[in-house]
């Protein structure tokens, strides 16, 4: 694995959660786990790292859980976003700005949108909505349930979770709220993707981006028909208002799903302190029920920003995708109440060990299932049971000694093939959280059964061994940094909690001498089970 050529600016962001509930382990697993252990990695590989998001306050998920639980919107934003904080902090997810809309994000939306509407890129349309005349207000998104008219899967209007299609609120077949409610006519703005194909169609003939394969469908599919219009504003007082139709027309607001791409802009600005966009590269992690809106409305936004003239860079965007992780066979939830807390699990397991079987298990390309017997089996088996082996044996046989002469030839080639596994892990063109946690394990497992055979009477041996316990520092810095941490601390040397380790510097031997591993953390618990 070698060191970068070059020094990138590299911008990573997460899907903003709604907050209508704490974390659960379907985003922890997906593109939460998976942005931070990108960001660390890209950290150890020696780029300038911003890593930011906020909640998605506006969506209409929040207002449809907070009347499902009797209580105000406010009140749920808040409560969830305390919540969703301390699970990141719990979870060891080292982002470097999250937060909630605020006045100034408020201003900055709404300024963004006005000013493409007064450019003429959005069009109005006479659109038909579900109208509730009890509540008198026009229903979209989270309000309206049907049947997804491509797949007929169970479906809310917006992006359909089964085939990723969009759908209208008219256009779901009746059932659920679409059935119940009659519809109205309605004045809207609207992005019509289609009057924008050629443009679209261009920026991805122009990128030497890979799709992961479920993103790819979506693009593909999408441009085999005609691209629908997506709204831009909805008749509604929840989100950031505008006032493009006047001030005697009914109230609009912003849709939120259009939102959350200037959101990205906004928020990565300001964890940078600087220009919107200014960066070489930008990874964005969703759930491949995003993957709609990130494809073609996110990239026909930015396109259109660049074209009418805002501050907007256009730098590499990667978005990588993941498909959703079952409980018992359902995907994980929030506003269906299917969810296995990630706090609760984070409490139960601990740190290191939920990230590494959270990885190792991570929806990246298919649907994958949690089971929590299964995991605990995983979880005993490729961690615990290693870290415990090679503790034992190397506290008892090599404390006190240094890796002070050049490894043996046998711990030489372990050492870089462990290396390169992990840089296909690490590498963005080949990035996956998978790889990385298996590359851990079999680094786990490589070491723990040769730690058995150290012949103390060859130095080359000692010190091949301690430096592939002291290559962990590095390497397992984005998976488990908890155990990183301690091997660290095992050779007194500098702390790696708030600065990453670099990887141009993996074949430096440790200063001091090895004093022995303490797999136990008082504050998080202990990185394996007690033996």
């Amino acid at each position: 694995m070698t060191a970068p050529h070059r020094k990138q600016r590299i911008n990573v962001t997460f899907s903003p959660p709604t907050p209508n509930g704490d974390l659960h382990l379907g985003h922890l697993a997906g593109p939460v786990l998976g942005s931070d252990v990108c960001a660390r990695s890209q950290k150890v590989l020696g780029h300038d790292v911003a890593f930011s998001t906020s909640t998605d306050d506006n969506q209409t998920y929040v207002v449809t859980t907070a009347e499902r639980m009797g209580t105000g919107p406010e009140a749920l934003i808040q409560h969830a976003f305390k919540s969703v904080t301390t699970t990141l902090e719990r979870a060891g997810v080292q982002v470097d700005l999250f937060e909630r809309p605020d006045a100034a994000y408020t201003e900055f939306v709404e300024g963004f949108f006005t000013h493409l509407w007064r450019h003429g890129a959005f069009d109005q349309r006479e659109v038909e909505l579900p109208y509730d005349a009890e509540a008198g207000e026009y229903r979209a998104e989270a309000f309206v349930t049907g049947r997804c008219p491509a797949c007929l899967a169970h479906a809310r209007a917006g992006v359909c979770e089964a085939c990723g299609g969009y759908n209208l609120p008219a256009a779901l077949l009746p059932s659920g709220t679409a059935a119940a409610l009659p519809r109205r006519t309605a004045s809207i703005w609207v992005l019509d993707l289609e009057r924008y194909r050629a443009q679209i169609t261009d920026w991805y003939r122009a990128s030497d981006v890979r799709l992961r394969p479920d993103l790819a469908r979506v693009v593909s599919d999408s441009l085999a028909t005609r691209l629908p219009y997506i709204p831009i504003t909805y008749p509604s007082t929840w989100g950031i208002a505008v006032g493009w139709d006047g001030p005697d027309a009914p109230a609009q607001a912003i849709n939120a799903w259009p939102e959350i791409y200037v959101g990205h802009l906004y928020w990565l600005a300001q964890a940078r302190k600087a220009d919107l966009g200014d960066c070489d590269e930008l990874v964005q992690f969703i759930g491949i029920d995003n993957g709609f809106y990130n494809a073609f409305v996110y990239v026909t936004l930015s396109l259109l920003a660049a074209e009418h003239g805002l501050p907007v860079a256009l730098p590499k965007t990667r978005t990588l995708t993941n498909q959703y992780y079952l409980l018992e066979g359902r995907k994980f939830s929030t506003s269906k109440g299917d969810v296995r807390w990630a706090g609760e699990y984070l409490d139960s397991v601990g740190r290191d060990r939920a990230r590494f079987v959270l990885a190792l298990t991570s929806p990246e390309l298919q649907q994958s299932e949690f089971s929590e017997e299964i995991a605990l089996s995983t979880i005993n088996r490729r961690f615990d049971e290693p870290i415990s082996a090679l503790t034992r044996a190397l506290n008892t046989t090599l404390a006190g000694r240094s890796a002070d002469t050049p490894p043996s030839s046998w711990w030489a080639a372990a050492l870089a093939a462990s290396r390169q596994r992990f840089e296909e892990a690490y590498r963005l063109e080949t990035f996956s959280i998978r790889k990385a946690a298996e590359a851990l394990a079999l680094h786990l497992e490589v070491l723990a059964l040769r730690s058995e055979q150290i012949d103390l009477d060859d130095p080359a041996d000692v010190s091949g061994a301690l430096l592939f316990l002291w290559s962990l520092r590095t390497l397992a810095w984005p998976v488990t940094p908890d155990l990183s941490e301690q091997v660290t601390q095992s050779f007194s040397a500098p702390s790696v909690v708030e600065q990453a380790p670099l990887l141009a510097e993996l074949t430096e031997p440790p200063a001091g001498a090895f004093r022995g591993l303490n797999t136990r953390r008082p504050d998080h618990g202990a990185l394996t089970t007690p033996s």
